[in-house]
């Protein structure tokens, strides 16, 4: 696995990039930092190309690489570099920024990003020339006057990142893991990924089914299907997941209160056409608007994952 986790040097991104190093450790996957400034380079002074800089050093440098700077505090505090590495970073030139690279512990590479343009195109663009799997973000949770005004980073990366995406609020690594689970295609799609995160979850897990009023039994079928495919899965896999059926018009609000705030969500990303999401929202649209949960949303190829289901 790959991933990319964002910084912007506040609080939230701080655990932000708790939970990528830890995920990265557990899971042995490469990891990258990126921070977005707005603009262009001219907003700041440029660093010192093909230089050795030394970021103990970092209230001297433009503020990009002083987040980055912090950043590497983090990761050095959740034992993933050493801090050796803060020492005599060479800092190159990108077309749209520059970056420096660290080596971890166990020498894989992790390449630290400054990015100036566009968030959303900016992360994108290291998306899909890298290939990363996954983006862990710990966006600010505005209200609705802050949204209009300021936009609603969450929802944009909801509907126009080009990968899955980690919104991390109150749950972490060690929390219990909601796997949202109705059978639908959009269900199907989580099961690579949840695969893939397996080996990095320590808390409890278990599977909930909202049940609609109108559910007609095609759908109902389909549910219970999924539901006891999955739980074999992982049964087969030595693990053990409960299974939540509940009932209610507004399946998010039921699923964000089952949730609570210590907890991760897992759902994957919904088919419908994206002026439908855009206007009514999807569940994944939903349930990110409302729960306090930290919420790990698939986006997948529409086939699925049902490779991993039994026969």
């Amino acid at each position: 696995m790959k991933i990319l986790v964002y910084s912007d040097g506040s609080a939230s991104s701080e655990r932000a990039l708790h939970f990528a190093a830890r995920t990265a450790r557990t899971l042995d996957a490469e990891l990258a930092v990126i921070t977005v400034r707005s603009g262009t380079h001219a907003i700041e002074p440029p660093p010192p190309f093909g230089a050795e800089v030394n970021l103990n050093d970092s209230v001297h440098l433009p503020s990009g690489l002083q987040i980055l700077a912090n950043a590497v505090d983090v990761l050095c505090a959740e034992g993933l570099l050493d801090h050796q590495e803060k020492f005599n970073v060479m800092v190159r030139e990108l077309s749209n920024g520059h970056l420096f690279v660290c080596r971890s512990r166990n020498e894989k590479r992790i390449p630290f990003y400054v990015c100036f343009g566009h968030m959303i195109e900016a992360l994108n663009h290291e998306t899909d020339k890298h290939g990363y799997d996954l983006l862990i973000i710990a966006p600010p949770r505005r209200g609705k006057l802050h949204k209009m005004v300021l936009g609603d980073t969450t929802r944009k990366l909801a509907l126009d990142l080009h990968t899955s995406v980690l919104i991390v609020r109150d749950g972490g690594l060690e929390s219990r893991f909601v796997i949202c689970a109705d059978g639908s295609a959009a269900a199907n799609r989580q099961l690579g990924m949840l695969a893939s995160f397996l080996p990095a979850i320590s808390g409890a897990m278990e599977m909930i089914w909202v049940r609609k009023p109108d559910c007609d039994r095609e759908a109902v079928q389909a549910a219970e299907h999924y539901l006891t495919s999955v739980q074999k899965w992982l049964a087969d896999a030595g693990l053990q997941v409960g299974i939540v059926r509940a009932e209610g018009q507004r399946p998010a609000e039921v699923i964000a209160k089952a949730a609570g705030e210590d907890a991760v969500i897992f759902l994957g990303a919904s088919l419908r056409h994206d002026v439908y999401r855009r206007l009514r929202g999807s569940l994944a649209m939903q349930l990110l608007a409302q729960s306090s949960a930290s919420v790990l949303l698939v986006k997948g190829l529409p086939e699925g994952d049902s490779e991993f289901l039994p026969e």
